[in-house]
Parts: C-alpha cells; structure tokens; sequence
C-alpha cells in the first residue's frame, strides 16, 4: 500500500516514527507506546482497532527504524513471524510512504485466520489515510 502526503521526508517520518502520537491521527490505532527507546529491539505496546470495531492489543518489536528512510516491526508468536515494514521516500509532490505486510513460519497459516489479508490491508490503509489527512 502508498500514499503520498503533502509533506517533505523529514516532517512525514517525524509523525511517522513518533509511535506514542500514532492515535492522535490513525484512526485505527487507539493506544500505541514503547518500552523503551526507538530503536531495534524495542517492543512496541499497541492496541488496534480492528475494522470491525473492536480493539485488540499487539506487541512487535521494532526490527528497523533508520532515519528518514525506513520503519519495521515484526510480530513473533511459535511458530509465527508476521513483518511490517514502512519505507519513505522523497517525491516531487511530497513524500510517498509504502507499507508492505507478510507473515510466514510453520504456522503462519493461523495469523492469517485470525488476521485475514483484507482485515490488515484496511488497518493499514487506514493508518497511511490518516498519515496523509494529518497533513492536509
């Protein structure tokens, strides 16, 4: 999924990276804090919304974050590994924002049953609407 939002790199990854501030303009986010600094290893304390409506809690590690370029976190359950990665790039109307989503692992199949491709595609789409919105 991309979006292009009406800002320069530095502005889109600043609100970006900020993840304590996510639910301030994603409205699939209701909660969102660290464990510690924001820097690879660090696990993230999420609740979600689910499009559905209700909210669920998450907690992935950071496996990325590289100034101004790149963020990506990663859910690990046995046998589960479920990457989310965002890459922000310089465009000449703004800045694109591209989040990819793939799990795997010998039970990856259950993550997809209980997060189907399309319940993950309107989260996050979500997520890059109100990224962009924040902007406008």
């Amino acid at each position: 999924m991309t979006v292009v939002v009406d800002a320069g790199r530095e502005a889109a990854w600043d609100r970006l990276a900020d993840i304590p501030r996510w639910p301030g303009w994603n409205p699939s986010c209701i909660g969102a804090a660290l464990d510690g600094p924001p820097q690879a290893g660090t696990a993230m304390r999420l609740q979600l919304r689910h499009p559905g409506g209700r909210g669920f809690h998450t907690r992935p590690r950071l496996t990325a974050l590289e100034r101004p370029r790149r963020l990506a976190w990663e859910i690990r359950a046995l046998g589960v590994r479920a990457r989310t990665e965002v890459e922000v790039t310089h465009e000449v109307d703004g800045t694109r924002i591209t989040l990819t989503a793939d799990s795997g692992g010998p039970m990856g199949f259950s993550y997809r049953w209980a997060m189907r491709p399309r319940t993950q595609a309107r989260i996050w789409s979500a997520m890059l609407d109100g990224l962009a919105e924040s902007f406008r």
